[in-house]
């Protein structure tokens, strides 16, 4: 079928594999597997299909590696993996797919760490890393992600500090930190993000103070910070 564009196998459970010959789909623009639960993984030929654009493997529960060709999917704008909970990790040639601008890698539990190739996604926009529990920290290089608008760390149990290169996230407008249990400070170079407007920063248990430079965010227009019981003040700078 050389000219199909779109593949929809939202919850076929049943499917374990899938056939080499995928590769050869060089229209495909669309592969959408979400929910197949019992999907063990990608065949490498994925990476012959240069006109893809979307990949959804959300909730493909069985996934725990991705092949490394998926680097050489040049045209791929969105990669969904929210809800791969045992995927362990990302293959370094995730940084190679330069047109890249959704990231959902969300509730992917059994991640330890992300590659630095990471911030190698120069075009990516938005960044979905919620529900993290083995996941320690976050790599230096995300500040490299110049286009950056959305960072979504929302109940990333885990996290203790963010990188000090977040104040390189120029064009950064939502910071989603709710949940965060174990934050208890922010990085003082949030001052440098100036384009900063939504900053939810709700339920962060282990947070005591704010940061005084909060107050130089000229932008925000949303502030929450229900839930931080052990806030004791807010700043005169707010």
């Amino acid at each position: 079928m050389s000219s199909l564009s779109i593949i929809d196998l939202f919850d076929c459970k049943s499917i374990e594999s899938l056939p080499t010959t995928l590769g050869d789909l060089k229209h495909l623009t669309q592969l959408k597997l979400d929910r197949c639960e019992n999907l063990k993984g990608l065949p490498q030929t994925i990476g012959n299909i240069s006109s893809l654009s979307i990949l959804d493997l959300s909730y493909c529960k069985s996934i725990e590696s991705l092949p490394t060709t998926l680097g050489d999917l040049k045209h791929l704008t969105q990669l969904k993996l929210r809800g791969c909970e045992n995927l362990k990790e990302l293959p370094q040639t995730i940084g190679n797919i330069s047109s890249l601008s959704i990231l959902d890698l969300s509730h992917c539990k059994s991640i330890e760490s992300l590659p630095t190739t990471l911030g190698d996604l120069k075009h990516l926009r938005e960044l979905f890393l919620q529900g993290y529990e083995n996941l320690k920290e976050l790599p230096q290089t995300i500040g490299n992600i110049s286009s950056l608008s959305i960072l979504d760390l929302s109940y990333y149990k885990s996290i203790e500090s963010l990188p000090r290169t977040l104040g390189d996230l120029k064009h950064l407008t939502k910071l989603c930190l709710q949940g965060c249990d174990n934050l208890k400070e922010l990085a003082k170079t949030i001052q440098n993000i100036s384009s900063l407007s939504i900053f939810y920063w709700s339920y962060c248990k282990s947070i005591e103070s704010l940061p005084t430079t909060l107050g130089d965010l000229k932008h925000f227009t949303k502030l929450k910070l229900g839930g931080c019981e052990n806030l004791k003040e807010l700043l005169q700078t707010i």
